[in-house]
């Protein structure tokens, strides 16, 4: 009778501890989700803690969806993949774009978000002491642009960087002819809440400075990190020519870099297998050699 007792009063523990989240083999992954770092119904994230591992490196992927809208949800899959690699992964939300919300809000949301995940280390006897940035379109351009100009004053170091399509020079005149996105008024409107500078599509010179202050462009210098570029060479989304112009800014200043250009694929680098594979295997390399 006692040892049933027993094995019942076991069992209703482990029930209670998984529903927690808290391993009862201090060697399994420890997975943290919708962890709140902010004030905002936006600032969450998930981050996944890789088993046996005293310090490591983090992989930080963020979402698209032209900064109005996306989720992390989209990473679900790939967190426990890298956790199970030996690193630690996290994907976060951040609020969106609005007449209130600029991208220098954005950074101070990944800012923040990051300051939490190294503090979520430390509270597990996890040294997370290096950041890769990835993301795709608005993802790929907030990445770049945290790992560009934010990365003496974030709490987790930024080693390097891989883009899928991300703007690079939001004051690109491009974006308001010959685009996917819709008509100009509304790239007009939408690249205001970008930059904080309210204008319209006729007025749009007087945005440019605002809007180059938002693009990763301009913080790249001799100390940019290593950065993998991925870009459709038919993008009709994000200039292909945005893409180039980082490529060469990086080449002239001797930053390690690959380029990856899909000659077939559009907005989502669907249509060149070859250069998906090149993608990819682009990607676990920059992982292990940055973060190891």
């Amino acid at each position: 009778m006692c040892q049933k007792i027993l094995s019942f009063l076991l069992s209703v523990i482990m029930c209670v501890l998984n529903f927690l989240g808290i391993p009862l083999n201090k060697n399994e992954m420890k997975k943290f989700e919708e962890v709140s770092y902010g004030s905002h119904e936006r600032h969450t994230f998930n981050l996944y803690l890789p088993a046996g591992k005293k310090e490591t490196g983090l992989v930080l992927m963020i979402h698209g969806g032209a900064w109005i809208g996306g989720d992390k949800a989209e990473f679900n899959a790939k967190l426990e993949e890298i956790s199970e690699m030996g690193y630690a992964a996290a994907a976060v939300n951040y609020r969106y774009i609005s007449d209130d919300v600029d991208l220098l809000d954005i950074m101070d949301d990944l800012q923040a978000a990051t300051e939490k995940i190294k503090n979520i280390g430390k509270e597990n006897g996890v040294d997370i002491n290096g950041m890769l940035l990835t993301g795709g379109s608005a993802g790929g351009h907030l990445s770049l642009l945290y790992a560009y100009s934010r990365d003496d004053v974030s709490a987790i170091r930024p080693v390097a960087v891989v883009s899928y399509c991300g703007p690079t020079d939001l004051s690109d005149d491009a974006y308001y002819f010959d685009n996917g996105i819709g008509d100009s008024e509304y790239v007009a409107q939408v690249l205001s809440w970008a930059c904080g500078y309210k204008h319209t599509f006729a007025t749009r010179a007087d945005a440019k400075e605002a809007l180059w202050n938002v693009s990763p462009l301009k913080y790249v210098d001799k100390n940019t990190v290593p950065t993998v570029i991925n870009h459709g060479m038919v993008d009709n989304i994000v200039p292909f020519a945005n893409a180039e112009a980082l490529n060469l800014k990086l080449t002239e200043l001797g930053i390690e870099h690959e380029f990856n250009a899909y000659p077939n694929s559009g907005h989502g680098l669907f249509e060149d297998a070859e250069n998906v594979a090149i993608a990819d295997e682009l990607y676990y390399k920059y992982i292990r050699t940055y973060l190891s």
